[in-house]
């Protein structure tokens, strides 16, 4: 029997750290077992790159050294030039005899020593490339055959392993979208205006969540100015007690605001679970935890003090352990009772470890937003990470830094992973609550959402899709038209803003006493629509997991087609 985490910090440093640890190298190994790469050869040849590369950073610096002196005793030529014919007629004729040979002997050993030098070392620089460029193709070769068999959900495989309460899909379906929708109520309305980057989807203890980052755009302002020299004449009594004329020039600004289209990009943990159904609260981090000493704690354990103690807020009664309180501030909650259901003295202790940790974790980096039975996490750390898992960030042509980048950049993505997940764990009542799905199982149709459909466009990029006149980024939307046996043609629609130039005169007040009308140049704003197609063949039958990776993607080159582009589905396939 699967054992619960309730404890999540504690769980990470003494079992699941390690552990995806071993199975990363365990993987990595697989893979290059697979693969057939052989290490030695590649070993060998990564040697003779590397000693070549600093052989001809070894040469580049001689090179410098060498056009440094060249161009001195250039200088020292012309100079020396200079000065005979400037100094002919006052020096003496032995000082100028001396100069001339001087500058004879130095010319000749720029001919004869430094030139030749120069040449030859830039033959060598030039010898060492081509031998650096062969180096690297040979190395590339030798680990091509690994490089392919690295895909899209290598990391989701190894976080499942590691973490056994942990699934996630190959992508998001439309079941699993539907039964967001169904069973938890998830609203639809969210994607109003907002564009899918990437989508990773699937179930802690049977209920589902989706880690996503969408781009959405906000009518903002920008300020433009502009400007108008103005000059005037005005008599002025001098200090001779006269008259006299006096010319003036003042420099008039003025500014527009207009409306700016600006793009916000934002990743969030969304999950749902059906313990304390109609429970509502919105928790800010404050990152107080741990600080009972300090000016703002006391402060904000004062106000929730005062808040209790308001009658005709019945909603929210503090809780015995105020430390939790102030730290995990959910004043605003609709349900005391329910969440006291939900956050037991265990689920505080965990929560309370996880929010003073910053070490480890991240501490009290994220927001927790809890709309009855659909709970949103958005982590700062999150914000940081490009999570499209996409293969060619594990390609390299040298095995050991392959194995060690392999490594590092898993362990960093599981780190992230987890710890948006672990404010979840913290709550035992989140596990121990299955749904009926999960319980008695139920058939997962594979067809592909549109929450794939539009991180696939975005990943492809704006470039394909966005209008001709469009100055923006956009935002993409998809819509599928079945065309039978798994074959479908998504529509791109890309929403983005053309700008058109405008001028507006603002009256400014100038130092001679009159109005002016200072242009000011501004762009406007408006929306255009472009659009774009995929070609897209699912292949939602093929689901034997036992056959090795090079199998699987030979079965995808078989059945997969494509239309205008290269681009796979991270189901069916990575870029190859």
């Amino acid at each position: 029997m699967l054992k619960d985490i309730y404890d999540p910090l504690t769980e990470y440093i003494n079992v699941f750290r390690d552990r995806f640890k071993v199975i990363a190298e365990e993987t990595f190994a697989e893979l290059a077992a697979e693969a057939n790469v052989d290490i030695r050869a590649n070993h060998e040849t990564c040697c003779r790159l590397y000693a070549t590369e600093e052989t001809l950073f070894s040469v580049k610096k001689r090179i410098g050294w060498w056009r440094v002196w060249c161009v001195l005793l250039w200088l020292g030529v012309v100079g020396g030039t200079v000065a005979t014919f400037v100094l002919g007629e006052e020096s003496e004729l032995q000082t100028l005899v001396l100069i001339v040979i001087t500058i004879l002997l130095v010319i000749v050993y720029l001919f004869i020593g430094v030139h030749p030098q120069l040449k030859k070392l830039k033959l060598e620089r030039n010898d060492l490339i081509v031998k650096i460029d062969q180096l690297k193709k040979e190395a590339w070769k030798q680990m091509s055959s690994l490089n392919r068999l690295y895909d899209w959900d290598v990391l989701t495989r190894m976080m499942s392993k590691t973490v056994p309460r942990l699934e996630f899909d190959p992508y998001f379906t439309t079941q699993r979208l539907a039964d967001l929708k169904k069973t938890y109520n998830w609203d639809d309305s969210f994607n109003v205006g907002r564009s899918v980057i990437y989508s990773h989807s699937g179930l802690i203890n049977g209920n589902p969540f989706v880690i996503c980052r969408t781009r959405k755009m906000k009518m903002g302002a920008k300020i433009y100015y502009g400007s108008k020299t103005i000059t005037w004449t005005r008599r002025e009594r001098g200090a001779d007690g006269k008259y006299h004329v006096v010319h003036h020039s003042e420099v008039l600004t003025a500014s527009v605001i207009a409306p700016y289209p600006e793009y916000f990009e934002k990743t969030r943990l969304i999950y749902g679970n059906t313990a304390a159904p109609d429970l509502i609260f919105y928790r800010k981090q404050s990152r107080l935890a741990g600080k009972k000493g300090s000016l703002s704690f006391k402060w904000e354990k004062r106000s929730l003090r005062k808040k209790t103690r308001n009658l005709t807020n019945i909603d929210f009664a503090m809780m015995t352990n105020e430390e939790f309180e102030v730290a995990f501030n959910t004043s605003n909650r609709n349900n005391n009772q329910q969440f006291a259901l939900l956050f037991t003295p265990l689920a505080q202790e965990s929560m309370m470890k996880l929010l003073k940790d910053r070490e480890v974790g991240y501490g009290d980096d994220f927001d927790f937003d809890k709309n009855k039975m659909i709970n949103t996490i958005i982590s700062n750390h999150m914000q940081e990470l490009n999570l499209d898992m996409n293969p060619e960030q594990y390609c390299h042509f040298d095995y050991d830094k392959a194995k060690a980048d392999f490594y590092d950049i898993n362990a960093r993505y599981f780190r992230a992973i987890y710890f948006s997940l672990a404010p979840l764990l913290c709550v035992p009542m989140y596990q121990q609550i299955r749904p009926l799905s999960s319980i008695y199982g139920r058939d997962m149709q594979s067809h592909s959402s549109f929450w794939e459909h539009e991180s696939l466009a975005n990943f492809w990029g704006q470039e394909h899709f966005k209008h001709p006149k469009c100055v923006t980024d956009c935002i993409l939307k998809t819509e599928q038209n079945h065309n039978g046996n798994d074959n479908s043609t998504i529509t791109v629609y890309a929403y983005g803003y053309r700008s058109v130039q405008r001028l507006t005169y603002v009256s400014k007040l100038g130092g001679d006493g009159r109005s002016h009308r200072v242009p000011v140049y501004w762009d406007e704003y408006l929306p255009v629509v472009g659009q774009g197609n995929i070609y897209m063949k699912e292949d939602n039958d093929f689901q034997d997991v036992s056959i090795t990776q090079r199998q699987r993607l030979n079965h995808i080159n078989n059945v997969l087609e494509l239309a205008n582009f290269d681009l796979y589905r991270r189901h069916i396939a990575s870029k190859l």
